[in-house]
């Protein structure tokens, strides 16, 4: 199968057999070594999905500016660029520009680690994920389990820099960060459990193909439901934004961030929030596929795959924008028991929903449903 890898493995021994040509005798067979194409695949491979991740984000910004624009009865950002479109390009330069200034007291290491850490694990998790039948990493079998596994790993570095900033307001918004993204972790894995019953593996790839007859939206709705608000609390968006509670914590974890660390803050909290729309639609959405009663036309085109992926995306994340704009935020004791006394029981009914539906093999009310694939 043509894997986004091994794109990038037949372009790295094409542009180094070309340089080959032009290199003294001693070095043509060191350029063309397996293990020189390799390395310069794995660059190549990185750089695409670096490229292809942050152009995603800084377009994710846009689109929540333009929605919450809409939802307050105004146009949101205009006047840099198209429709505002350079607007954050904009804001980047500015915080380029800034001074990032380290309090006296705090920890120089793990100051400068934390949002570093933060921002590379955030973009290490799109190394897993399939986008389409051609762009993902190759076959690895339990890339589920590894994109939680990394996508777990905030809590730690969130915490990590408010403690080195030797701030009260950092330290309780960083405190506050660990317990809601641990409480909420709970009732996401059981749910991906749920996911996981019905296709029978933890390859992403896998649980797409599993959907081409009916979406796991449709079966496992409850599991979706504590899936989206989990992922809501782990984003650390309204109305889970209490670890940043900027009326009572100034800016909660990050107060003491400028410059391009805090845009390391920032950008990271919109890649997971990326991350966590493309999940939504690889576990429940169908991933790639569409309808089979969908013209021909529609899915056919070069990349279509790629196109109705990323449709489904930002309208994910278009539905995390209107809760922004229609909720308020709540306070930590309603957060931590809606996580431990709702969202787990609901999990653990939404596994045993799913057994029902694996042991019927398939609910007479499913039949209703268009078959899914293409």
């Amino acid at each position: 199968m043509v894997t986004l890898f091994s794109v990038s493995n037949t372009l790295s021994a094409a542009l180094l057999g070309a340089l080959a040509h032009i290199l003294p005798t001693p070095l043509n067979g060191w350029a063309t070594s397996s293990g020189v194409v390799t390395g310069l695949a794995a660059l190549i491979f990185g750089a695409i999905l670096l490229a292809a991740s942050m152009l995603n984000t800084i377009l994710l910004i846009w689109w929540e500016r333009k929605l919450l624009g809409r939802f307050m009865d105004r146009r949101g950002a205009m006047h840099v660029g198209y429709a505002g479109l350079l607007q954050n390009f904009a804001d980047g330069l500015k915080l380029f520009r800034k001074d990032t200034v380290r309090p006296g007291q705090a920890d120089p290491l793990g100051f400068w680690l934390s949002p570093t850490a933060y921002m590379v694990t955030s973009l290490l998790i799109f190394g897993v994920l399939p986008i389409s039948t051609g762009w993902n990493g190759g076959s690895l079998p339990l890339t589920l389990l590894l994109a939680l596994v990394i996508f777990s790993f905030a809590p730690l570095f969130i915490f990590l820099g408010a403690w080195a900033s030797n701030n009260k307001y950092s330290l309780i918004g960083g405190m506050r960060s660990a317990a809601q993204m641990i409480a909420y972790e709970v009732p996401i894995l059981l749910a991906v459990v749920a996911v996981v019953i019905v296709a029978g593996s933890f390859d992403l790839t896998t649980i797409v193909q599993e959907q081409r007859d009916y979406w796991f939206a449709v079966p496992l709705f409850l599991a979706l439901i504590v899936f989206l608000t989990g992922m809501l609390a782990e984003m650390e968006r309204i109305p889970f934004d209490l670890p940043e509670a900027e009326a009572e914590l100034v800016e909660g974890w990050n107060t003491e961030y400028g410059g391009m660390l805090f845009a390391f803050f920032m950008l990271a909290d919109y890649l997971r929030a990326l991350v966590g729309s493309i999940l939504v639609v690889l576990l429940f959405l169908g991933g790639w596929t569409l309808p089979s009663y969908v013209p021909s036309v529609l899915t056919s085109f070069p990349l279509a795959g790629i196109v109705w992926f990323m449709v489904k995306t930002y309208i994910v994340f278009g539905i995390f924008v209107w809760i922004r704009a229609s909720l308020p935020r709540i306070r930590t004791d309603q957060l931590l028991k809606l996580g431990w006394m709702r969202m787990v029981p609901l999990a653990l009914l939404s596994i045993v929903l799913a057994t029902l539906v694996v042991k019927a093999g398939c609910p007479p009310v499913l039949h209703c449903v268009p078959p899914m694939g293409g």
